[in-house]
């Protein structure tokens, strides 16, 4: 089954914003979703408006097309609901970002931050750096053992089994926090894949449980690191030349939050999808009286 339905691609009439909508219209195509683009900004005729947003020729019948007033980084989100959207797709910069810069501000601009933190529903970021390359062959998943990188995990490899994905799991324990040992230059040991076979299957178990046999089956690869997070997980996209890097995290991008992931956001040149976890339904089992 196809996770997603319906893609909102928020653009702003900037060239960097447009760039979204090739990668937006190719998933649409392979899963069937239905595209949503949406306009903040006083409402045009439909013609006027696309020709306005750059959006080509090749794509408008393929669009719907949504035009509100309002603030952006308040509109999105509300659209996300209004329109039942389950991806965004979006540049992690648009008309407002200013000249490039490291600093936690600029990595990605101001609407995008208030987008990634404010929503519940999985954002596809394209970073800076990203060059585009469709199709996708392959996705990179961090995984620590916390909800968040588990329901990353469950997500990623549907989307894989959907389009035809492989799926490779890594695991880096930060070298400064362990207090030495290993570096930044820390090469994988691939070995542990081989060595405890049924380890990684449980693993993937309990952090996928619905996932189906097939889909588990995405996964073709198992890195056990140790050094620099961020450092060790670019390599990897650039060695594996990975299509799309899926994190879980915690929805918190400002100072002394998601370090690793600004770093990720500003050097890697694929995909970024940014999942959140969500609430896990709870079942309870009503006896005696309460059955009354």
């Amino acid at each position: 089954m196809n996770p997603f339905s319906a893609i909102l691609v928020p653009l702003d009439g900037s060239a960097l914003a447009l760039r979204s909508l090739g990668c937006a219209t190719w998933l649409a195509a392979r899963s069937g979703a239905q595209v949503h683009i949406l306009n903040v900004g006083a409402p045009l005729p439909e013609a006027e408006a696309l020709e306005k947003l750059g959006v080509p020729g090749k794509y408008r019948a393929l669009l719907e097309l949504h035009q509100v007033e309002g603030e952006a980084g308040e509109a999105i989100p509300a659209a996300v609901g209004r329109y039942k959207i389950d991806l965004i797709v979006m540049t992690a910069r648009g008309e407002s970002a200013s000249e490039a810069s490291p600093d936690v501000l600029k990595i990605v601009g101001d609407v995008t931050r208030e987008v990634i933190e404010n929503t519940a529903v999985p954002v596809l970021l394209l970073p800076p750096a990203y060059e585009e390359l469709l199709p996708w062959r392959s996705a990179l998943v961090p995984i620590s053992g916390e909800a968040a990188t588990d329901q990353a995990l469950a997500l990623a490899l549907r989307l894989a089994h959907a389009l035809d994905l492989a799926v490779t799991i890594a695991h880096v324990a930060d070298s400064a926090r362990a207090g030495g040992g290993g570096g930044a230059g820390a090469r994988p040991y691939d070995e542990a894949h081989h060595e405890y076979p049924q380890m990684l299957d449980e693993f993937v178990a309990r952090a996928c449980p619905m996932c189906t046999a097939e889909e588990r089956r995405r996964i073709t690869g198992f890195h056990l690191c140790r050094g620099d997070v961020a450092q060790e997980l670019l390599s990897l996209i650039e060695t594996e030349r990975v299509s799309l890097l899926v994190v879980g995290w915690h929805g918190e991008f400002m100072t002394g939050h998601a370090e690793v992931l600004k770093r990720l956001l500003w050097q890697a040149r694929c995909a970024v999808l940014l999942v959140k976890p969500q609430p896990r339904d709870i079942f309870h089992l009503k006896v005696g009286d309460a059955l009354a």
